[in-house]
């Protein structure tokens, strides 16, 4: 008998964003299963394409700037997902979920009680702890205190727990207690980036920006409250060489609007929000550059591990990461020797490290970052691992 396997989740193809790339080829994968008979049930997407094998749930697109209207869009749409796991989840069967939206733990967590399905849950958003970092919560403040302890219980009941680096996993680890933890990290298909010479690039053509003497550095992806995007500018601000350089802002978030009028107020030319592509185009806005900055704001060590990095290292490039020593991203830039770690919020550590690459123009002696991720963080290793984690289910 096949095993009954459910994957809910917000997004789930590439067409949509980052989370929707992830679980999209986990559904792709699963799909293929022999010994797996997969259920996808989904925020219905009329740009995405419509499965045989899923049921959709209808709901309006996020407002990422309203703090409120976001919240309410959290309660509503983990109130339809409620409703259809409920609906079609059949008991004892095997559920798959991420972290997203935030009530959809909630929801996962009663639910299971119901129907007593094996939960397996991949960690991209550990709560309420993110939201302190977010700066929407305080630590000492008995509402985050009640939220933790709160789910703290809901990551515990989950059978398995999946998170993409090894620091998320000691902070997920001091949350349950338990030894079901597996580190599976960010899967990406490097066949799914095209590599191009910086010439051909046409975002850089259209920029006038092909200058061979300096060095572009690019922010790509989402642009929100705990990227420490300001640093960025900050650093700038301060070079010594930033006749050098160009820096190029790629993306959409809570956060672009503050950009804007940073990138305003320092009146330079070589700094340019560019706005956000189509899921299509990534692979032209990755090459976009000489250099890829990642960046994981100070207090989010755990929290997350920004995906980025991986898509950066298909298209070949080098990163610049700006976050905290002890990260998943630091590390792995260190063990494989593909680019530098600046701790964060450290202003004048940013700037001389920026004065420093540029001074180098591209001559920095790393090994192929393309040739690491094909190596160590291929699709097919990440896959197999999920497949063994549903398989030790049954």
């Amino acid at each position: 008998m096949n095993n009954k396997v459910y994957l809910v989740t917000e997004y789930y193809h590439e067409s949509q964003n980052t989370t929707g790339y992830l679980l999209g080829k986990v559904y792709n994968f699963l799909n293929m299963q022999s010994d797996i008979d997969l259920v996808l049930i989904a925020k219905e997407d009329k740009n995405s394409p419509c499965y045989s094998n899923a049921h959709y749930i209808k709901a309006i697109s996020p407002n990422k700037t309203s703090l409120l209207k976001r919240l309410i869009y959290e309660f509503m749409i983990s109130f339809y997902f409620f409703v259809s796991i409920m609906k079609n989840v059949e008991k004892k069967s095997i559920v798959f979920t991420g972290t997203t939206p935030i009530f959809l733990l909630i929801v996962l967590f009663f639910t299971k009680k119901f129907l007593k399905f094996k939960w397996i849950l991949l960690v991209h958003d550990v709560f309420p702890e993110n939201l302190v970092a977010a700066k929407v919560l305080k630590q000492g403040s008995m509402v985050y205190k009640i939220l933790k302890r709160f789910f703290d219980v809901i990551y515990t009941s989950a059978d398995e727990v999946i998170v993409i680096g090894k620091d998320m996993e000691k902070l997920v680890h001091s949350k349950t207690h338990k030894n079901n933890i597996s580190v599976i990290q960010n899967w990406i298909d490097y066949s799914d980036i095209n590599v191009e010479p910086k010439n051909d690039n046409s975002i850089l053509k259209e920029l006038n920006w092909l200058d061979m003497h300096t060095t572009i550095f690019q922010f790509f992806g989402n642009i929100g409250r705990v990227q420490g995007v300001d640093v960025i500018l900050d650093a700038i601000k301060n070079m010594e060489y930033s006749h050098l350089a160009k820096f190029i802002f790629i993306g959409d978030g809570a956060y672009v609007e503050k950009l804007k009028i940073q990138i305003k107020s320092l009146n330079l030319d070589n700094v340019f929000y560019y706005g956000a592509l189509d899921q299509s185009q990534k692979s032209i806005g990755l090459n976009a550059c000489d250099v890829a900055l990642v960046t994981l704001a100070e207090g989010m060590l755990g929290l997350g591990v920004p995906s980025k990095s991986y898509f950066s290292m298909a298209a070949n490039k080098p990163i610049l990461a700006i976050m905290e020593y002890e990260s998943e991203v630091s590390h792995m830039l260190k063990t494989h020797n593909i680019g530098w770690v600046v701790q964060p919020n450290n202003i004048h550590a940013l700037t001389n490290k920026l004065d420093e690459i540029v001074q180098k123009n591209n001559v920095y002696g790393f090994n192929s970052p393309r040739e690491v991720l094909k190596k160590y963080y291929a699709e097919p290793v990440a896959m197999q691992n999920i497949l063994e984690i549903i398989r030790k289910l049954n």
